[in-house]
């Protein structure tokens, strides 16, 4: 099949054929019955949207590289609109005119429209030759979906990460052109990600809250006016929120003054700041009146409740922080209410109680509650933290594995790498954008850098943790820089892993439809080049193995790496990597096979475990520095010290006997001193050996 997820599809009427479109960047015709693939077409970049047209029989194709393809039923490509739109394409539908528009008449099909939309804000409408024949504007973001009425000829929907979602009438001009407004607007509380219409007329939005709302014309059907009115109002608090947010950064002596209002005019349900004296006040647009509403005044940072209900566990009242901690492989979120006053280990314990989880993740969600509270931790290094020596009760847990008293602890908890100069890895981006041409599609428009530079704010802010990011900004750094080569990748590496710590990086799990397994392949990608190449690459290199050791962080993340694990683990094999003379190299994949062993040790896994161990073995043949050597013995330590079932042990055993581990410790190893800690984590492990 295809070589990445799918995200399109299509179904070719009156005939057993399917078309597919994917991240690979090709869209592919199909058998159904048989399965066969018939044919690949790849005249495109990453995300492919696919379209087909009953009569004339036609497939139409949009992706990355903003052209928009016509295509036989068969595969055989008829036309190219080249910069179709000014950014990526993201959906594409067939809008039904009424038949007395001659919008289309040299086509066979006069009563229909090809409609793009893009992250260049527009919708656009093509003739079936590939004429343009209206764009339309309205909305204030990047345009996720559109989607024609098949009840009502010439309506349309579409939806944005403007957080709307607009209904669309169309109308037939002279000279082959069509025109058309937004009739309605539906608010949402976040961004909206697509839309569809139901047999009955009614349309259904899929937003990020997690919420899909039936949208309805028959008042008999609707909800209460009551409960409509509360969605409204919850809606306009969000936005009215979000702009909250970034008031810190506001200049109000730059906004518009209110009395300029009525000379001002918006788009359908678009949001606006006006000076009221000393305060910035929100608005936000009414086509219906033709007026500006007002929202609510922006008083700073919005500060989100923190009443929570109660539970078994957690008593109701009030709190200084209500986190939500992602558990589980379907990226799911739990409250976990803290209070400054609490005990982070007690809290902890009571959250893994609740959710019924192993208690090995206690260190981790208590880490977390420190780093995102400000509350003192374990000490770390300037650019790892860890918890390689957990309390020592749990080494009396362990110590009988090796028949012995021990003195070192396996590890419990991951290292990861959060600390970085991001202020210059977004200086070089801007730098490296500017050297692709204006036509590129590595090239980003001044919308998606704005986006960029609002990410980059907050990626650089003390309380990054707790920053949340919008859906177009992720959507510029994990899709538009994707695309980037390896000469330009650093920068893009270095901030890559800054947000793979970030509660909200699951985002992209749910976006890419592969659990997020696209960025790792581009991660790989990088890395591979770099140790092929016969420059110089150590940057690189550096910053894909840190975005690596940084994604065994979250349960999510970590799933898919451990699913995949073979592959992220063959892509180290590397003398560029393992005997880097770059100790910061030597050091970060030392990390990674440490945080593959701590995600090991609830596994029932003999195959990964043993792979590290030779990676390990590999790295510590030849090396000479303590830190290094060190963390690799943590890593052994912990695979051996861990694994659930006492079989599993004696082959990890015998896998240790075969590539001969003992000799690669002191005191057989002379390379490095046999004294202190190290001394100490050799003699655990010969223990262990045993």
């Amino acid at each position: 099949g295809h070589e990445g997820p799918v995200c399109s599809l299509a179904e070719v009427a009156a005939s057993s054929c399917l078309v597919t479109g994917s991240w690979d960047g090709s869209a592919r015709l199909w058998n159904i019955a048989s399965g066969e693939c018939l044919r690949k077409l790849t005249q495109h970049k990453h995300a492919v949207s696919v379209l087909t047209l009953r009569e004339p029989q036609l497939l139409v194709t949009g992706s990355q590289d903003k052209a928009l393809n016509f295509w036989s039923i068969s595969g055989h490509l008829q036309k190219t609109i080249p910069d179709a739109h000014d950014d990526i394409i993201r959906a594409l539908d067939y809008l039904s005119l009424p038949s007395s528009s001659s919008a289309s008449s040299s086509s066979s099909s006069p009563s229909s429209a090809v409609l793009s939309a893009s992250n260049d804000q527009l919708v656009k409408a093509w003739s079936l030759d590939g004429s343009l024949l209206a764009q339309f504007e309205g909305h204030s973001a990047f345009v996720f979906d559109v989607t024609a009425s098949r009840l009502r000829a010439n309506v349309f929907f579409t939806a944005s990460d403007d957080c709307t979602c607009k209904v669309w009438e169309v109308q037939d001009e002279e000279s082959r052109r069509l025109s058309g407004r937004a009739t309605q607007t539906l608010l949402h509380a976040a961004t909206v990600w697509r839309v569809a219409e139901l047999p009955t007329g009614d349309i259904v939005t899929c937003c990020e809250d997690g919420k899909l709302r039936v949208w309805t014309q028959d008042e008999a059907r609707a909800l209460p006016v009551a409960a409509r009115m509360q969605q409204e109002s919850e809606a306009k608090e969000a936005q009215a929120a979000a702009a909250a947010k970034s008031a810190s950064s506001i200049d109000i002596a730059s906004l518009p003054d209110v009395s300029q209002m009525t000379s001002i005019r918006g788009q359908d349900g678009e949001m606006k700041m006006f000076r009221e004296g000393n305060m910035a006040t929100v608005y936000t647009w009414k086509q219906s009146t033709g007026c500006w509403e007002r929202v609510g005044e922006v008083v700073g940072a919005a500060k989100q409740s923190t009443h929570y209900e109660g539970d078994a566990y957690f008593e109701a009242g009030e709190y200084d922080h209500i986190f939500k901690v992602e558990i589980g492989e379907s990226g799911a979120h739990k409250p976990l209410p803290f209070r400054m006053s609490d005990n982070p280990l007690v809290a902890a314990e009571k959250f893994c109680a609740r959710e019924g989880i192993n208690k090995s993740c206690l260190e981790q969600i208590t880490s977390f509650i420190r780093r995102n509270t400000g509350l003192s931790s374990a000490p770390s290094s300037s650019s790892v933290t860890s918890a390689s020596t957990p309390a020592s009760d749990l080494k009396d847990q362990w110590a009988s594995y090796g028949g012995g008293v021990s003195k070192v602890a396996p590890l419990m908890q991951v290292f990861t790498f959060a600390k970085g100069n991001f202020e210059g890895a977004g200086k070089k981006i801007m730098e490296f954008d500017a050297q692709f041409p204006e036509d590129s599609p590595a090239h980003l428009t001044a919308l998606e850098k704005q986006y960029l530079l609002d990410a980059l704010e907050k990626i650089q802010s003390p309380s990054f943790m707790k920053k949340e990011f919008r859906a177009c900004e992720l959507d510029v750094i994990f899709e538009k820089l994707a695309v980037w080569p390896s000469s330009k990748a650093v920068p893009v590496m270095d901030v890559w892993r800054a947000l793979a710590l970030h509660p909200q990086y699951h985002a992209v799990h749910r976006k890419s439809g592969d659990h997020g397994w696209m960025t790792v392949v581009v991660a790989l990608r990088h890395l591979k080049e770099a140790c092929a190449s016969q420059a110089d690459e150590t940057p690189l290199i550096l910053c894909c193995l840190r975005f690596l050791a940084n994604l065994m962080d979250l349960t999510t993340n970590r799933t898919v790496m451990l699913r995949h694990a073979n592959v992220v683990l063959e892509s180290l094999a590397s003398d560029r990597v393992l005997t880097n003379p770059n100790k910061n190299v030597r050091l970060t994949a030392a990390s990674l096979l440490a945080n593959f062993a701590v995600a090991f040790a609830t596994k029932e896994e003999t195959e990964g475990r043993i792979k590290v161990l030779k990676l390990l073995r590999g790295l510590m043949e030849r090396e000479g520095d303590a830190d290094v050597f060190y963390r690799c013995l943590l890593a052994v330590l912990t695979i051996l010290a861990t694994p659930p079932q006492p079989q599993q042990r004696r082959l990890l055993r015998g896998a240790c006997q075969e590539i001969d581990m003992a000799d690669v410790l002191p005191p057989l190893n002379q390379n490095i001193p046999a004294e202190g800690r190290i001394g100490d984590a050799a003699q655990d492990i010969l223990l262990l050996l045993e």
